[in-house]
């Protein structure tokens, strides 16, 4: 699932690259053109701003493909205070919050604070985005087909367990919000949801089963 992660070290600030998670959102760039200089090698600078700063652009990477450890004492990327799965518009659903990646017999694959996964059912690197939903032509409007109102006792947050059912949909378990693509509609699900990963779903983001009618076939 993970590719060889690339390390960049400067003074303060170490920023750590996922080249296989990387689906070039472009973040880094736009935030911090000076850090982070595509074409350039090494295309990471971490000493070209403050340290702070350089943390800041970091986070703001929808896949996770970048992180950072710091080496001055700075504060650590803090876990946000309640798990989140944006729907982006003909694109994968960005998920932030306490994130366990694992199989499904239990075993656990990846941990993250931010993750892209596919939602087009093309990815070469499932469960995670890499991109190929532009190639395929991929269109949603990132829209919720279903919304499911805030229970009463919903407590945000915790441990969220994203796990990708063999030849099904990617079931999630914890407490998550997941938000359309123009950020006006969430439904919440205080134990877990199944989220639709072949593409094919009338009730997008959610899984209605048409994995099994078009033969979708994923580990």
């Amino acid at each position: 699932m993970s590719g060889k992660i690339r390390e960049y070290e400067g003074r303060d600030i170490v920023v750590n690259y996922d080249v296989k998670r990387c689906i070039h959102a472009e973040e880094c760039v736009k935030g911090l053109p000076g850090v982070f200089v595509k074409g350039r090698r090494p295309w990471i600078d971490p000493d070209a701003a403050a340290a702070d700063e350089v943390a800041e652009v970091v986070v703001r990477c929808p896949t996770g493909a970048l992180w950072y450890e710091r080496k001055d004492g700075g504060m650590a990327e803090p876990v946000a205070d309640k798990n989140t799965a944006e729907i982006s518009r003909d694109g994968p659903i960005n998920v932030s919050g306490d994130i366990e990646v694992a199989s499904a017999t239990g075993e656990a694959l990846a941990e993250a604070k931010r993750i892209s996964l596919c939602r087009c059912g093309a990815s070469a690197n499932k469960p995670f985005c890499d991109g190929s939903h532009s190639q395929v032509g991929f269109e949603d409007a990132g829209d919720l087909a279903e919304a499911k109102a805030r229970p009463d006792e919903f407590v945000p947050g915790g441990r969220l367990t994203v796990t990708p059912l063999a030849n099904g949909p990617l079931l999630v378990k914890g407490s998550l919000e997941v938000r359309s693509a123009d950020g006006e509609t969430s439904s919440y699900h205080d134990t877990q949801a199944a989220l639709c990963r072949c593409g094919g779903s009338s009730k997008k983001p959610f899984c209605d089963g048409t994995h099994k009618q078009i033969g979708f076939s994923a580990d």
